[in-house]
């Protein structure tokens, strides 16, 4: 197996990222550091041919990589952090080591929020937060190991609420926020299609796969405070459109658009409800 590395600016990433993840499914990584203006692009190959090819092309650097290359390359990710905006850093650590830390280790299918649907929704909620008053109220619908709801908290949220229909992500969210040690962060099983908004939500994010998030639309909408930020992920590229018209329907305002590889994160605000003819 061979490794090839390319130093990637953001234009050169958005013309050819797409092309590498189709001539080579599930064998390309895109590392961005914290500080860098640069992303690392990294193609693992199973010959030197394919990794010449694409030093050919591109240029770059390629290494062989030994028999235990899979072992070292996990350990790497485990004790790789995750840089949000200059406020907050995501470790898998057992607890951390400051207020701008925040220890979510792996626990069985529930990650650490390196997966791109999960990082993208992480800086979204960082970049819409820097200049709300602290105290506002965040939803976090589909919340896994509670990673957006306790980092809303680090970014000044008074009070968060997660819900999952799976106990297991709730037990997991339960334990980060004890590991943690934050407080004012509730977690409880439930439906979102079900579930009956108690008060307005300044912010709801929504990391869940596109049938439910736009099912959940109307709930949203209700739960939301007028002009209030929804951030959603979950949504794959050829998805997007149909999500788009959904939140167009429900009186939603696009703000920004994330995507990496096959992936999309939306925010968009609470805008007037359309009167209906």
């Amino acid at each position: 197996m061979y490794l090839w590395k390319y130093q990637a600016s953001a234009p050169w990433l958005a013309a050819h990222e797409t092309e590498l993840e189709q001539t080579w499914p599930g064998a390309v990584a895109v590392i961005d550091r914290p500080g860098r203006t640069r992303v690392l692009v990294q193609v693992t190959c199973r010959t030197r041919a394919e990794a010449s090819r694409l030093d050919r092309r591109f240029g770059g650097t390629t290494e062989s990589l030994g028999k235990d290359w899979q072992q070292k390359f996990l350990a790497a990710a485990e004790r790789a952090p995750l840089r949000i905006g200059r406020r907050l850093l995501i470790t898998p650590h057992d607890e951390p080591a400051s207020d701008r830390e925040l220890a979510i280790p792996a626990a069985g299918a529930f990650g650490t929020g390196d997966h791109a649907t999960t990082a993208m929704s992480l800086r979204l909620l960082e970049e819409t937060t820097r200049r709300l008053a602290p105290g506002w109220r965040l939803l976090d619908a589909g919340t896994g190991t509670g990673i957006l709801a306790l980092a809303a908290r680090r970014f000044g949220a008074g009070e968060v609420l997660g819900l999952d229909s799976d106990p297991r992500a709730i037990a997991h969210a339960q334990a980060n926020a004890r590991r943690n040690r934050i407080t004012r962060a509730k977690f409880v099983t439930a439906d979102v299609l079900r579930w009956k908004p108690e008060g307005r939500f300044e912010i709801i994010t929504a990391n869940l796969f596109s049938e439910l998030l736009i099912a959940a639309l109307p709930n949203f909408r209700r739960a939301l405070q007028p002009e209030g930020k929804l951030i959603v992920s979950g949504i794959l590229r050829e998805q997007t459109a149909e999500v788009l018209r959904a939140l167009a329907a429900r009186s939603f305002d696009l703000q920004k658009t994330r995507r990496r590889g096959k992936w999309v994160a939306l925010h968009a605000r609470s805008g007037r409800s359309r009167k209906r003819s």
